[in-house]
């Protein structure tokens, strides 16, 4: 593995810059907040090993966590010289140990990561302070273009029309339309590679180490692959809408434009919380109608939006907006900052003015109540906002100022009544009627709703239950455990590359059922792949989980799953397999693969240099190792052609992919 990593960073330098160089003048890659360093393997007697970021690094700057065998060290066991840059050990790592470092990222450090599908350099901006704007690139490169750059803050990535930058003052310039970054805020700055002229020289640089380049442009590698530049647009231009319906439905519609090779286009649905609960693949350049009462949502409030993305990485994704889930609309609904209301007097309708509880409306919206019996009289105060109201009066104050009620404040079973959007248009907020739910919402903040990758991974059931949702069950996995009689070692072999999001989905989903139901003394294990031909620096193009005979630490292995890179169609499965089988040759019990994928596979015979097997000598491992191998795959194609001898290698099944649906399932 640790071979790997490094050739992997090796390759991934390679792409960035297009020279050769040593592994102290590459760049990290990123892990969140955190940038990951590979130091040399343990030899079994060395306590001091050298590390060399590319970043200036000093004990005031950032802190170092030191890893061996990708578990932590506890910080009391080693000891940093950030002068000398050496961590030292107490005790020596094993033989073949791999070592990592990770570290904190800074202000001017810098780093390499693929951006919606291109290699580019990350640089950590100064952090926001409320109120600056103009913000300075501190890099260690020379760039020719303004173009194609990104900016994001706090994980959200800022529209082209929200920032302006310049390549030769290296200056980052947030506009009007957008608010100066927050205090301590993260700012992270990308620009593509390709954009990169030169290396600046030692009397101009100052916060970052310089890489022993040569003034030139990067040549590229000969062999590398260029990835498609993604061309759809983000936000109100993204080609593609979400319309509810007046019978509890709605309809996407999405334009030809969305129809390319390799995207894939979802309905994505998160809950008032920000979480992903629902994903939904749709046909692009159609119409869909669908039911939301058949997606099995639990009553609450909902954020719709729809996202295309490719294998590659690049993603565009719609406004979000805004729907109310509710089952029963005999009553009326509330809904403030996307979240329902619950009030021991429900809201009624007064002549076409909603009334809600005085206390728990106010207090929702961040207000303080005082009653005055004596008077009748209710008091709210928000900041610098005073409202007092009188039972059976139309007329309120507003900072002592008189506003006209369309409807009196009046007492109902014990509740003061008001009406609910004098009160929150008085307090700041937007109020809208949602006829279909019979619902008020009301907002005084508009919502960030993130779209990346890392966002939109949905939550574990267990922790997320909700005991008005039956827990749904898989048709395939179920058939699947019918034909285990015996304890068995189960890998699930899992493509995950873009394409893949909502079967992954899926399988998270519906795993429960099928750990229950095989025979007791199993166990379980997570190998995802992607294709090794395509250096990912975020994602490994071949992870494995350990066994485990628990299926909720096996949905947690899942959840940390996320659909990204690929290359060309075909993907490294065969690979894959192979380490499945060797992670199960010392197994006692009987080995099966569950393999799951909807692309072909490389393999020797057809993809020379791309795969270091043939596919008839993955299928004799399969049989001299005694392994049956299951597939949730295609039915049709080139990776039906293949699959399908894999499947019949010791008696397995073929299981139609298209059928891998939870929209399917409800």
């Amino acid at each position: 593995m640790k071979v790997r990593i490094i050739v992997t960073l090796f390759i991934s330098f390679l792409l960035l810059f297009g020279e050769t160089a040593s592994a102290s003048e590459g760049l990290d890659y990123r892990e969140g907040d955190y940038l990951i360093h590979i130091l040399e393997d343990g030899d079994g007697s060395m306590r001091t090993f050298q590390f060399k970021t590319g970043n200036r690094i000093t004990a005031s700057n950032t802190k170092i966590r030191l890893f061996i065998n990708a578990r932590e060290v506890d910080s009391t066991e080693y000891t940093v010289d950030y002068t000398n840059e050496t961590i030292t050990m107490r005790k020596a790592p094993d033989m073949g140990a791999e070592i990592s470092m990770k570290y904190s990222i800074a202000p001017t450090f810098e780093w390499g990561e693929g951006v919606s599908g291109k290699a580019s350099i990350g640089n950590a901006l100064t952090e926001g302070d409320g109120s600056t704007r103009i913000f300075q690139v501190k890099s260690r490169y020379i760039l020719n273009s303004s173009k194609n750059v990104s900016l994001y803050i706090d994980g959200i990535k800022l529209s082209s029309s929200e920032f302006k930058f310049n390549h030769e003052k290296l200056s980052v310039t947030i506009l009007e339309k957008r608010q100066a970054p927050g205090k301590q805020s993260k700012i992270y700055f990308y620009f593509p590679k390709t954009s990169i002229s030169g290396t600046q020289s030692s009397g101009e640089e100052t916060d970052s180490k310089t890489p022993t380049e040569p003034d030139a442009t990067p040549t590229p590698k000969p062999d590398a692959v260029d990835e498609p530049e993604f061309k759809l647009p983000s936000g109100k231009d993204f080609p593609g809408t979400i319309t509810l319906n007046s019978n509890y439905t709605f309809t996407v519609s999405t334009t030809a434009e969305m129809r390319k090779s390799g995207y894939y286009t979802y309905v994505m649905i998160k809950n008032a919380n920000g979480k992903l609960v629902k994903r939904i693949r749709i046909d692009a350049g159609s119409t869909s109608t669908y039911s939301l009462s058949k997606l099995g949502l639990p009553a609450g409030g909902y954020y719709f939006y729809l996202k295309t993305v490719n294998q590659y990485g690049g993603f565009a994704a719609s406004n979000h907006q805004f729907i109310p889930v509710r089952y029963e609309t005999q009553q009326i609904g509330v809904f403030i900052e996307g979240k329902q209301q619950t009030y021991t007097q429900p809201p009624v309708n007064r002549n076409g003015n909603v009334l809600v509880p005085l206390r728990g409306i106010f207090e929702s919206l961040g207000a303080t109540v005082k009653w005055e019996s004596s008077t009748q009289t209710v008091t709210a105060t928000k900041g610098g906002t005073t409202i007092v109201l009188t039972i059976g009066s139309s007329t309120a104050y507003v900072n002592g100022k008189p506003v006209v009620l369309n409807a009196a404040a009046q007492l109902l079973n014990g509740s003061t009544m008001v009406p609910i959007r004098f009160i929150s248009e008085v307090l700041g907020g937007v109020v809208e009627w949602d006829k279909n739910s019979k619902s008020v919402i009301v907002f005084q903040n508009k919502p960030d709703i993130p779209t990346s990758a890392e966002s939109e991974r949905t939550p574990i059931q267990e922790q997320e239950k909700d005991q008005s949702v039956p827990e749904v069950s898989s048709p395939i996995l179920q058939n699947i455990s019918r034909g285990i009689d015996e304890a068995s070692d189960i890998v699930f072999v899992i493509d995950v590359t873009g394409s893949m999001e909502e079967v992954i989905d899926y399988v998270k989903e519906t795993i429960s059922s099928f750990v229950e139901s095989v025979p007791s003394g199993s166990n379980f294990a997570i190998l995802a792949y992607r294709d090794i031909n395509f250096v990912d620096i975020n994602n490994p193009d071949l992870e494995f989980f350990g066994f485990t005979n628990q299926k909720n630490v096996l949905k947690e292995q899942l959840s940390k799953l996320v659909a990204s890179g690929g290359m060309d169609l075909e993907e490294s499965g065969l690979e894959a397999i192979q380490m499945a089988i060797q992670k199960m040759s010392d197994s006692k019990n009987a080995k099966r693969i569950v393999f799951i994928t909807d692309a072909p596979v490389h393999e020797k015979g057809n993809s020379q240099g791309k795969s270091g097997y043939f596919l008839e000598e993955v299928i004799g491992n399969l049989k001299t190792n005694e392994v049956t191998l299951d597939a949730i795959a295609p039915k049709s194609g080139t990776a039906y052609k293949q699959i399908i001898q894999l499947v019949k290698s010791n008696k397995g099944t073929l299981y139609d992919i298209d059928e891998a649906s939870l929209i399917h399932l409800e």
